[in-house]
């Protein structure tokens, strides 16, 4: 055969493997870069530990969003209007955490804090290398009184649930994820009252496992109150020209609860705008009794 023919065949046989979809799959040519690396924070603290104050602090510092419960739970610019209620369904459902990348990476998310990030610090601080950890804590007694408080008022919301579903699902999901997982309690919602000195006991093991498993000169134990001083000097930023934020104090919480509530309303079409108005009264009166309005 001619040179010339068997170099057009060659020619022709090269195109034709560069075209063939299945070797651009086998090569992996074509395929999108991952998103860079985001999280600068991963936040090691449980919930009820000034978490809002400090997602909100974090958003400041890093012109960026960080992630939290409500992040799951309500709708928001990360998330959209469903927030991840069906990522973390589905990772429960799947016994294994949600795919971090696309969680937070695929979205710019600069910070993790709050249930249930707190609950993988120790996967996530090789998967960020990078990244600084930080670990919120108030006094045991005060976080327990806190945190007893906001479960105790969940049985009261269970008969508004039929009209309610997103509530529904989102004390499914945070029973799952939270409750039964971390302190053993799979029937707050059926009232049944947290066993304080076990959980205690969770809080503290916690913090200590915290302590000991990240390296020091990565780690910042954040005092609730602390301000930004402690916080900037650990990260290496500059202290903003603004006030530290105080999000969920006591006084504010009603408000912040009938926002959380007006969103999961809209959320779900406004279909069960009844039983959120009812849903609210009952919350108002919890918030009452327990020292909140």
């Amino acid at each position: 055969m001619p040179c010339n023919a068997t170099g057009r065949i060659a020619l022709l046989l090269l195109r034709a493997a560069h075209s063939d979809p299945s070797s651009r799959r086998e090569s992996g040519a074509g395929a999108p870069p991952p998103p860079p690396k985001s999280i600068k924070v991963i936040g090691a603290g449980f919930g009820r530990t000034g978490t809002l104050s400090l997602q909100a602090a974090l958003e400041t510092l890093y012109a960026a969003p960080c992630y939290h419960m409500e992040t799951i739970v309500r709708p928001n610019r990360v998330a959209g209007p469903g927030g991840d209620m069906a990522i973390w369904e589905a990772a429960v459902a799947a016994g294994g955490p949600p795919d971090w990348g696309a969680l937070f990476d695929a979205r710019g998310v600069a910070a993790t804090v709050d249930f249930p990030g707190c609950l993988y610090y120790e996967e996530l601080a090789p998967v960020y290398p990078d990244a600084k950890v930080i670990l919120s804590v108030r006094p045991a007694a005060d976080w327990f009184r806190s945190f007893a408080a906001v479960t105790a008022a969940m049985p009261r919301f269970r008969p508004l649930l039929r009209a309610f579903p997103r509530g529904r699902r989102v004390l499914a999901l945070v029973t799952a994820l939270v409750y039964t997982p971390v302190f053993g309690a799979p029937h707050v919602v059926e009232g049944v009252l947290l066993d304080r000195d076990a959980c205690i006991a969770t809080y503290e093991r916690h913090n200590v496992a915290v302590v000991a498993r990240i390296p020091p000169e990565r780690l910042l134990v954040y005092h609730l109150g602390d301000g930004w001083a402690p916080l900037c000097t650990f990260l290496g930023l500059p202290v903003p020209d603004v006030p530290y934020p105080h999000v969920n104090q006591a006084g504010g919480l009603p408000a912040r609860v009938r926002a959380t509530l007006a969103s999961m309303a809209w959320a779900d079409g406004w279909r069960w705008a009844a039983g959120v108005v009812a849903f609210v009264a009952v919350v108002a009166g919890v918030l009452r009794q327990q020292g909140f309005w």
